[in-house]
């Protein structure tokens, strides 16, 4: 539950004070106090997204931040235990009874914490990113070969890990966490090294260079082994980069990672996880009827609830994502500012575009989203690119700079986030001149069925 108090004509430091005033001694045992300004995050209704072990599964337990034109908010939620959310790139560990003034930007590193359970805050601005290869940090800590890539490696955990003991006012369970975290970044640092550094350049084939990755992976088996180990606790399915590892391992795709968990019992929780997590990602690449009476019979016999309430929300969902079924109306806007309205194509056939510029594969669809475009030119068919940006600016400068033939549009309106299950980009959605859809995962523009299906549906 939220309430939420917007802020009109006064300073962030102006507003923090009268609530601080405002609400000073009213945060009981159950509830947490969070109040500042979130920054250029694009939109006044900011997602706290929730980072715990069912966040695999979906988004129940994700919260709406409701600010004023200038990013300040006012905020009671209601917390049984403590856990980690997202805001943008920040993650931000919050205790009941937390009463916590914040100044939040996209960038973690600029982030302010004041008050009751800041110095967690403080600290969780350093978390490193597991898409980033966690201690690789995007490659800028690879060295001359991995022996030295490991030297800097264990001396940026065990940096991390003297910023750990010295907090002071933080909960035992939080430094156990985080010293589980520190085991996953470490671990995810060795999954991730050859993807970053040369250790397959010169190689002829993708069989080749699995084969030297893999024996790459045996040479660590006895470290990852003991480390993974350590994982093993249904606490630490809550940290991000630990469910990510466990997950890997789970579902291993070489030899050597089956010997990494070799001896290592996953619990039930865990494993109840992962299966779950499978029926998910199949609900996220194709919706069918089959597939939702599947899920649902899975579901119903979850002895974890807080799966189970996920799953089933996917469910409810999905549905409305199956063929046949309304198209989900949403607002884009051009880039003139002009707001439109997706339904305001009624009437044609709708291939959706959803991409960003910060998206690598986004960007090499684009050419071929473009060329198919021309193909159709004059037939009853819209192409239409839809950024999901939250920097308006940005997207502007990157259509300039790259000389867009086709109507651009961005969109930050939660309804296509939420309605159109957009997990992942780029992402492809198929529309009939009725509005309905016709694949909600349609094929990618470099993808011949691609072209099938709009032929069938121009018939």
């Amino acid at each position: 539950m939220m309430n939420s108090l917007k802020f009109s004509g006064l300073t962030a430091v102006a507003a923090s004070f009268i609530c601080c005033n405002m609400l000073a001694g009213t945060v009981d045992g159950n509830k947490v106090h969070l109040k500042g300004q979130l920054v250029d995050m694009g939109t006044t209704d900011v997602p706290m997204r929730f980072d715990g072990a069912a966040s695999m599964l979906g988004e129940s337990r994700n919260i709406m931040l409701k600010t004023d034109a200038k990013g300040n908010f006012d905020t009671v939620i209601e917390l049984d235990k403590p856990a980690y959310f997202n805001i943008s790139r920040n993650t931000v560990y919050l205790s009941p009874g937390d009463d916590l003034t914040v100044k939040i930007t996209q960038n973690n590193g600029e982030a302010e914490f004041a008050g009751k359970g800041a110095e967690a805050n403080i600290y969780m601005k350093g978390r490193l990113f597991p898409h980033g290869g966690s201690f690789l940090e995007s490659g800028d800590n690879i060295r001359a070969d991995f022996a030295a890539t490991r030297i800097t490696i264990d001396s940026l955990a065990r940096i991390r890990r003297a910023q750990l003991e010295a907090l002071t006012n933080v909960s035992k369970d939080f430094k156990d966490m985080e010293n589980a975290r520190i085991n996953a970044d470490i671990v995810n640092s060795y999954l991730s090294y050859p993807s970053y550094s040369r250790l397959t350049s010169g190689v002829k084939d993708r069989e080749q260079a699995m084969q030297k990755v893999d024996s790459f992976y045996n040479t660590l088996t006895e470290e990852v082994k003991s480390r993974i180990k350590e994982l093993v606790d249904d606490r630490y399915l809550d940290v991000n980069v630990a469910r990510s590892v466990l997950s890997q391992v789970n579902a291993p795709y070489l030899a050597s990672m089956k010997a990494w968990t070799e001896g290592v019992t996953f619990t039930p929780r865990i494993q109840a996880l992962f299966n779950s997590s499978e029926y998910v990602n199949k609900l996220r690449q194709e919706v069918t009827d089959e597939s939702l009476a599947e899920m649902k019979s899975f579901a119903d016999n979850l002895q974890y609830k807080d799966f189970a309430v996920e799953l089933n929300g996917m469910i409810v969902k999905a549905s409305r994502l199956l063929k046949g079924q309304p198209a989900i109306d949403f607002e884009l806007t051009d880039t003139a500012g002009v707001v439109r309205h997706l339904s305001d194509f009624k009437g044609k056939v709708l291939y959706v575009d959803f991409w960003a510029t910060w998206c690598g594969p986004c960007i090499q669809e684009s050419p071929h989203f473009e060329s198919l475009s021309k193909e159709y030119a004059g037939k009853d068919i819209v192409f239409l690119p839809v950024s999901t940006d939250t920097n308006n600016k940005a997207w502007k400068r990157f259509i300039t700079a790259h000389k867009k033939q086709l109507s651009q549009y961005n969109s930050v309106d939660k309804t296509m986030h939420s309605g159109w299950s957009i997990y992942y980009i780029p992402r492809f959605v198929l529309i009939d001149k009725d509005f309905n859809i016709v694949s909600a995962y349609a094929p990618r523009p470099s993808n011949p069925e691609a072209k099938e299906m709009i032929d069938s549906l121009l018939k």
